[in-house]
């Protein structure tokens, strides 16, 4: 081959790799607030559904799963996530089965207006803990987003647990913070009043059964991001040998010609 195809072959390429591993695949992350709980027995409080955009989202669906034998959800209460558009907007608290533990068709949607990429609170989830105590998980199923064109949006969940302990302790806030990692987001509103009674404490069976769920749950998260991040850099891959393949047969055909 001349130079100066080796030289146009090689340009190509390094545009070729540049491209692709451009390419960052992003979802819309919705979370459960705050992602660790610890309450009384019979204790009310609230957790609030927060969602973080990557993209336009004008629509949002989803069901709650919980433990009815732990926790009973009291009422749904519309955020500002999409009421801070100033558009009219149609929310649906869902219907609220706290025999069955599920909470179906809770969804909101913009009326007009071309969606909102703010990230904040859907909506506020009011619920009261039962008199039994141990660890439930608040679970966001059936997850639908969409744009304006009712085109879907990707998206990932994360729960939220609650403990329910009678026995007290000091430094609870400091074991939330610091000993858990799971489904943890940044929010930009920490103002966020917690219900929680002061001074309540897991039994060392609760926070073995607390840290075997969150060990669970991680695994689970690892394994659904990491099939989609695998299947890309395969896909990237096999792009890119074709592509270097095309280019070496076009250049060596080129080169053929000017002998």
């Amino acid at each position: 081959m001349t130079g100066k195809t080796l030289n146009l072959f090689g340009i190509i390429l390094v545009a070729c790799v540049i491209c692709l591993c451009g390419v960052v695949s992003a979802a819309t992350s919705v979370s459960v607030l705050p992602s660790v709980e610890t309450v009384a027995p019979g204790e009310e409080f609230t957790l609030d559904v927060y969602i973080k955009p990557d993209t336009l989202v004008a629509g949002v669906q989803f069901d709650l799963n919980y433990d009815c034998s732990l926790v009973s959800i009291g009422s749904i209460e519309e955020g500002d996530f999409l009421s801070s558009t100033d558009s009219p907007v149609m929310f649906n608290p869902g219907n609220i089965d706290n025999d069955e533990g599920v909470t179906t068709e809770i969804y909101g949607t913009l009326i007009m207006g071309d969606g909102t990429s703010d990230e904040g609170t859907f909506c506020t989830i009011k619920l009261k803990a039962s008199e039994e105590t141990g660890t439930c998980q608040i679970r966001i199923e059936n997850i639908i987003l969409g744009d304006n064109q009712g085109d879907e949006i990707d998206a990932v969940t994360y729960d939220a647990l609650i403990s329910i302990s009678e026995e007290e302790i000091s430094d609870r806030d400091n074991d939330n913070e610091e000993g858990t990692e799971l489904n943890i987001i940044d929010r930009e509103d920490d103002n966020v009043d917690s219900p929680v009674g002061e001074g309540t404490v897991q039994t060392a069976e609760e926070k073995t059964t607390l840290q075997s769920i969150q060990d669970t749950a991680e695994s689970t998260e690892t394994q659904q991001t990491s099939a989609p991040e695998a299947e890309s850099s395969t896909s990237n891959i096999s792009i890119l040998t074709v592509a270097a393949i095309t280019f070496l047969a076009l250049a060596y055909v080129l080169d053929r010609k000017r002998k």
